[in-house]
């Protein structure tokens, strides 16, 4: 059985990447904790936290509100998968909280390309669509939580609409996003549709 043990503490150890986005409108400040240790601390609505490293395998992770450690606000278990990097974003789901895991890719497969990717985090937005000023749509009608892929683009600075299902109505204008070749970028759009605070952007490098 030691011998065992020894072969398996021998082999390399292959950890996993985490990220936490707070894209609650209305929820206080949060404190982060995984398996009882503090990963995140004051995290506000619209923030985003650096990667921290973990090894794979299955934890508990616990939201408190900022500065507290007495109940909980919630409490969901994650698992991690071995050589994964991932953004979990604390949204709302049946007017609970939730942790939505999505993984994160940044290995290229054309190195002179940019790849985009687009996520609505907006709980009571329509169908929301990407496009280009010039009429062409990158992403057509993702819905709340959905997990597109990546899109192809060639790198340079653009201009973004987002446009309310696959309509011409144009709910936000992103503008000036410098997308470099070799590497992967989301735009998660947060806040609240026709209400406040309204509908906003976080433009991210996925990237460790």
């Amino acid at each position: 059985m030691s011998l065992m043990n020894d072969f398996l503490s021998s082999l390399p150890r292959v950890n996993s990447n985490i990220r936490i986005l707070h894209a609650v409108a209305k929820a206080p400040n949060i404190d982060l904790y995984v398996n009882g240790s503090l990963i995140v601390s004051n995290l506000a609505f619209g923030k985003i936290s650096n990667y921290t490293l973990l090894t794979p395998g299955e934890y508990e992770f616990q939201i408190y509100k900022a500065g507290t450690y007495d109940t909980p606000i919630l409490t969901q278990n994650v698992d991690l998968v071995p050589n994964a990097n991932y953004t979990i974003s604390i949204v709302t789901l049946s007017n609970n909280l939730f942790l939505f895991k999505l993984k994160d890719d940044n290995v290229p497969v054309i190195k002179t390309l940019a790849f985009l990717r687009f996520i609505n985090l907006s709980p009571n937005a329509p169908l929301l669509s990407l496009s280009l000023p010039n009429g062409t749509v990158l992403f057509n009608g993702a819905e709340y939580l959905e997990t597109t892929g990546y899109y192809q683009v060639s790198s340079g600075i653009y201009n973004f609409e987002v446009l309310l299902g696959s309509s011409e109505v144009t709910a936000k204008y992103i503008k000036n996003l410098t997308l470099d070749g070799n590497k992967f970028y989301t735009i998660y759009i947060i806040g609240l549709s026709l209400n406040k605070p309204p509908l906003g952007y976080l433009f991210v490098e996925d990237l460790i």
